[in-house]
């Protein structure tokens, strides 16, 4: 019997082979939870939703009508929802004297605003309460330049889930987000390759190291608990080795 053992849990962004959607999803499952996997495209999925005796849903967060179907899905499947885990996230950027709106939309739209309806559409399917987990960026709280856009949209949504924790307190819902520090993952690989980048940021972090994708998943792990972090809601958790105290490497 793991910790999760009868709880449902459905992870969003989930379709890479190291990435944090999918990390979370074999951690939650290993704790007993019944998963469901999404993202855009259903067949990598598949692989993973296999592995861990889970269910596959394609969703693309920008079309509101898919999150409504992936929580509706869960529900019929598995009765309830009792966990929502949300890393889909796109990485827009630039000097923000060069931006324009059409710039700005895709990572508004996957990082805001999908994220605020993946708020909607969770809580609408958790019956007996619940958790609701948003991977959210270091960046959010060290500027940085050409992350006005990417940044903004995580800033945004960190203050949103605190506005969401009051007003879904009566249905017992908690709201938390995971502030990661850079760490390698399917989309992150190639500035792993660029020479003296690690040495770059373990040299401003106090732990001394980076972090990993198992990082995340243990810390989403303990906010899916209602047992472990059950007094925990509406707070950012900085998962950085304590870089968030400091800077960006220069």
């Amino acid at each position: 019997m793991g910790q999760l053992t009868g709880k449902v849990a459905v992870v969003v962004g989930a379709s890479g082979q190291k990435n944090f959607g999918s990390s979370i999803a074999r951690r939650l499952a290993a704790a007993g939870a019944k998963v469901v996997v999404s993202a855009r495209r259903k067949e990598p999925l598949e692989e993973l939703a296999t592995e861990i005796g889970g269910l596959a849903v394609a969703c693309d967060v920008t079309d509101e009508s898919q999150i409504a179907n992936l929580f509706s899905t869960a529900k019929a499947e598995f009765g309830s929802v009792d966990i929502a885990v949300n890393s889909a996230g796109g990485m827009g950027g630039g000097p923000i004297a060069d931006v324009t709106a059409e710039d700005m939309l895709p990572t508004l739209q996957v990082s805001f605003m999908g994220a605020i309806l993946i708020f909607k559409h969770a809580a609408a399917a958790m019956d007996n309460g619940g958790s609701i987990i948003t991977i959210s960026s270091l960046t959010a709280r060290l500027p940085g330049p050409g992350l006005g856009i990417y940044a903004g949209a995580r800033a945004g949504i960190d203050y949103a889930l605190k506005v969401a924790a009051i007003e879904y307190a009566e249905q017992k819902i908690r709201f938390n987000s995971i502030a990661a520090g850079l760490i390698e993952t399917d989309m992150t690989a190639g500035l792993f390759a660029v020479p003296g980048l690690v040495d770059g940021f373990t040299s401003v972090i106090p732990a001394g190291r980076m972090g990993t994708v198992d990082d995340v998943a243990e810390a989403a792990l303990w906010l899916a608990d209602e047992k472990a972090s059950g007094f925990v809601n509406g707070q950012l958790i900085d998962l950085a080795g304590g870089q968030q105290m400091g800077r960006l490497p220069g």
